[in-house]
């Protein structure tokens, strides 16, 4: 499939790419943007009319401690997850049947990662903001649902309680599947 983007990408390295990618978050004052999926911030607020934060990571103690944009619509901040599918993966997203008998889909089941939120002062910000999972192909953004809040403290929260005493703080996961319509919104999509 042939774009706007196939010539540039045919005729530069993926370190050029890398460093053009760079180069374009810090003229536009992100800090290192290429780090994790940080360039995926920019790129999800502006879909949502959000001005993403430039560092990576507000400290605590901070207003935005937490998010990683601020919606001037609303005046409240939001906090981005994202995921990239893989092929096999759009069927579900796009709610179409498995092969040509007619057989059903599983509603695509979309994942935001919380490193970090195990201390009641982290669940207590992600109480007070937005949550945005931004859904990704070959680093195009095809649809982006704002998350019920309640949904995810309670699955932190959960997750927190199972959690065995000296294990990881790290990977305190929220997943929604798409077919629970209640559980979110649709903010975005091509």
């Amino acid at each position: 499939m042939r774009n706007e983007f196939t010539e540039l990408a045919m005729q530069c390295s993926y370190e050029q790419l890398a460093h053009a990618l760079y180069l374009k978050g810090e003229m536009d004052g992100y800090q290192k943007v290429t780090d994790k999926t940080k360039w995926r911030e920019p790129v999800m607020a502006q879909y949502l009319g959000h001005n993403a934060h430039e560092k990576i990571s507000a400290g605590a103690g901070k207003d935005e401690y937490g998010s990683d944009a601020f919606d001037p619509a609303t005046g409240r901040y939001a906090e981005y997850k994202s995921m990239a599918l893989k092929e096999k993966e759009l069927r579900n997203l796009y709610e179409e049947p498995k092969g040509n008998k007619g057989k059903t889909f599983a509603p695509l089941t979309v994942k935001g990662v919380y490193n970090g939120a195990y201390k009641q002062s982290a669940l207590d910000a992600y109480a007070n903001i937005d949550h945005y999972f931004g859904i990704f192909y070959k680093e195009r953004c095809l649809k982006i649902v704002r998350v019920n809040t309640d949904e995810v403290i309670r699955q932190l929260t959960e997750n927190n309680n199972k959690r065995k005493v000296g294990a990881t703080t790290n990977c305190n996961s929220v997943t929604i599947k798409l077919g629970d319509t209640h559980l979110y919104e649709e903010a975005y999509s091509v």
